[in-house]
């Protein structure tokens, strides 16, 4: 986020602290799991999801936000493989308890060659997280909760910096997650079925920018979707897919980029630091974005003018 100053920085939340968040201001029943998508068909009227289980949603719209393995994507763009970029992260967390004298108003990194380390705080400083990012050859599935082996880890890094040495002995239990993400796609909508975060761009973790972007696609479908109605619900969905498309795909090529910048993939190191100053200032653009007035422009631009009750 940037405030009115110019002043920039990520703030840590816990990803379960913010989908409990989220689902307590949902109406109670809403929410349906157990429900896995395995087809989709449409018609001019209406987007009808079918699931594993047998059980069949009808819709006027139909999000695809079912990740880089989406189900639906194909329904919308010809079916591809995901890119792997020869990397694994471990991560975890840590008690802060284990971890007293560790600083939490900031959020600090090192970077060596093809390799660099994360540290910052989450849950308003109660947890240290932690990322190790190493190369592999080994072209492991793509998950968040594959196990990771924390001597493994510590030897990773053995000989980096102390503190780092600090947080990796307080390591009894790590996850391993190979790194993914795909091209650019041309195109998100198809009737009225959209995709949404990591089901449209699934982007490396490098920029911190994997659910913002999804957070943004949300707020600016949203905007846009309460001033369409069933007739127009499809008009509104290519709406939200001009507007989001183009910032989505540079933030996926500018975290490969800084992924590469940050592992030292470079000859020049001094070239690496200075490069890593100067994108102080393309973050200041990216936490600055508010994507609620573009959103209303881009409906506008749409015809959709009429704000329905959300």
């Amino acid at each position: 986020m940037t405030d009115a100053a110019g002043w920039n920085a990520c703030f840590g939340m816990h990803r379960a602290d913010y989908i409990e968040f989220l689902a307590a201001h949902l109406p109670a029943g809403i929410i349906r799991t157990g429900h896995r998508a395995v087809g989709f068909e449409q018609t001019a009227e209406v987007g009808r999801v079918k699931f594993a289980n047998g059980a069949i949603a009808e819709a006027d719209v139909v999000i695809g936000a079912d990740g880089i393995h989406s189900e639906l994507r194909p329904h919308v763009f010809p079916p591809s493989k995901p890119l792997f970029h020869g990397t694994i992260s471990y991560r975890g967390l840590v008690p802060r308890e284990h971890l007293p004298d560790w600083p939490m108003d900031r959020w600090q990194m090192w970077a060596g060659p093809s390799k660099h380390f994360l540290v910052f705080p989450v849950r308003h400083g109660e947890m240290v997280n932690y990322v190790g990012f190493v190369p592999t050859d080994e072209q492991m599935k793509e998950s968040w909760s594959a196990p990771g082996d924390p001597e493994v880890l510590r030897r990773e890094f053995y000989g980096w910096d102390p503190r780092i040495g600090q947080v990796l002995k307080q390591v009894d239990r790590t996850f391993r997650w190979a790194l993914y993400d795909r091209e650019p796609l041309p195109t998100w909508t198809r009737g009225r079925l959209t995709l949404l975060g990591d089901a449209a761009h699934p982007m490396l973790p490098h920029l911190g920018q994997g659910a913002n972007q999804a957070i943004e696609d949300g707020i600016a479908l949203a905007t846009i979707l309460t001033r369409a109605d069933t007739a127009s619900a499809p008009a509104g969905l290519l709406a939200y897919e001009r507007l989001r498309r183009e910032r989505v795909g540079e933030v996926q090529l500018g975290a490969r980029r800084h992924g590469l910048r940050v592992d030292s993939m470079v000859d020049d190191l001094r070239k690496r630091d200075a490069d890593l100053l100067a994108h102080a200032e393309f973050r200041k653009q990216l936490y600055s974005y508010d994507v609620v007035p573009h959103a209303e422009a881009a409906a506008k631009a749409a015809g959709l003018t009429q704000v329905f009750p959300s």
